[in-house]
């Protein structure tokens, strides 16, 4: 690597490769919740951990999951007792949580804080609190955003706060990079685009397990307005009727499977319509390699991983050409179809012959071709590539980061500005009456040049 690169550099680069962080991913959804954002915590912080760092885990209580619990490779998770407000979301008080947290962050010596989805309270008021007590702080983006609707503007003013002062943006997807970039008025050179990943190994393809004599068409995701499930409810049976040898299986929950119950009931599809309610991500290899088909009807989606585990298990997959989801598959690989009713009907059936005819992918080249596109190790060598970079970055003082909030609107900005100072005085506070003793004990190892 060194042949067409001076010495100095060569050394920068060793001593980089050499740098171990403490790092506190932090967010509202973790395990035993399942989805998207929870398996990128936990992939990525093994594949950390595996690196050589140290990574804790800090989320809201669920249920009986309260205090520290540990999971595979001693990985440390902090069940902190928040009260969930909303969408396993906790109230959001900002200046509540100080306390905890900071704790939790200078008991674990935390280098870096790297909060997760947009959507996350615990998040957003865990980098606040980083800042204020001059820890360097990362921020992940999983998903995209509107402009216009109340819900969007809202969010997307406390992204805009939120980043202030936070060293690095990672987007799953140059279209999330896009919008995230557009949503929070962020420098686009401070935004890297870090893709997810799938563990190939866990989604292997078997034919053995397919229904004979039937195409099945296999549905996994939230139901919810965002993830297209009234578009379901609209092709099924258009499809049905059409087709008599097809069956439809969906995975997952959510308000709109009332909607799709009442579909299945008034045209009589009780045979060809299963509902598994929410699947744990063990079992979902176990439902896809029964399939034919892999369905995505998802209104907006900045990357999409069930669109990878479905190819690695070797189902054609069917998706709306929507936010992120060209980017993740080869055009063979994938049918991409308008977010409309007769676009979605003739992707379905464009795939359904491709399987009647046998000119699709084979499942095992499918699996071949998809599993070396997106593995945790590559996306964690990444990930840690961004830590090193803001670790040799010199900590923005206090009172600059205070006057950056003035960019973020007249009423806005100086609410944050007041509320900011006032977490620094609480931190000060706490500094005085709860001392915790930082103690360096993560270092920056760096080898000796060889003589």
């Amino acid at each position: 690597m060194c042949a067409y690169q001076d010495e100095s550099t060569c050394n920068i680069i060793q001593d980089r490769n050499d740098m171990k962080h403490s790092i506190a991913m932090v967010s509202d959804f973790f395990y035993p919740n399942v989805g998207g954002v929870e398996s990128h915590i936990y992939q990525l912080s093994q594949c950390l951990i595996a690196r050589g760092h140290k990574v804790i885990v800090i989320t809201h209580s669920y249920g009986e999951k309260k205090g520290i619990r540990y999971l595979t490779n001693f990985l440390k998770v902090y069940y902190l007792p928040y009260v969930v407000m909303y969408n396993q979301c906790i109230l959001p008080t900002y200046l509540g949580t100080i306390p905890l947290i900071r704790s939790v962050l200078l008991h674990e010596n935390i280098t870096i804080v790297h909060g997760h989805s947009a959507f996350s309270t615990m998040a957003h008021e865990a980098i606040n609190h980083a800042k204020s007590l001059g820890i360097r702080t990362v921020f992940t983006d999983h998903s995209l955003f509107g402009f216009a609707d109340g819900s969007s503007i809202i969010t997307n003013k406390l992204l805009e706060i939120t980043l202030v002062g936070t060293n690095h943006v990672i987007c799953v997807s140059h279209t999330s990079k896009e919008n995230t970039v557009l949503r929070a008025n962020l420098d686009p050179s401070n935004v890297y685009v870090i893709p997810n990943a799938v563990d190939a190994t866990k989604f292997t393809p078997d034919e053995e397990k397919r229904v004979p004599d039937k195409i099945r068409i296999v549905v996994m995701s939230r139901l919810v307005y965002r993830k297209g499930a009234d578009l379901l409810a609209a092709i099924i049976p258009i499809l049905c009727e059409r087709h008599r040898d097809i069956e439809f299986v969906i995975g997952g929950d959510g308000p709109k499977r009332l909607v799709l119950e009442e579909m299945r009931e008034k045209f009589q599809l009780y045979e060809r319509v299963t509902f598994l309610g929410a699947v744990p991500h063990t079992s979902v290899r176990d439902v896809l390699v029964e399939g034919h088909i892999f369905l995505n009807t998802s209104l907006t989606e900045a990357f999409c991983i069930a669109i990878i585990e479905a190819a690695c298990c070797g189902l054609q997959v069917v998706s709306t050409c929507v936010g992120g989801v060209p980017e993740v598959l080869p055009q063979d690989m994938i049918i991409l179809t308008e977010a409309a009713v007769p676009s979605l009907v003739n992707g379905v059936e464009e795939a359904i012959l491709r399987y009647r005819e046998d000119s699709h992918i084979k499942p095992l080249d499918m699996y071949r071709r998809t599993s070396c596109l997106y593995t945790w190790p590559k996306v964690a060598e990444r990930t840690e590539n961004v830590y090193n970079l803001i670790a040799e970055q010199e900590l923005l003082p206090q009172k600059v980061r205070l006057q950056l909030y003035y960019k973020c609107g007249p009423v806005v900005g100086r609410t944050w500005y007041l509320c900011a100072s006032v977490a620094l005085l609480i931190v000060a506070f706490l500094d005085w009456f709860h001392p915790i003793k930082r103690r360096d004990t993560v270092s920056f190892i760096k080898k000796q040049k060889s003589l």
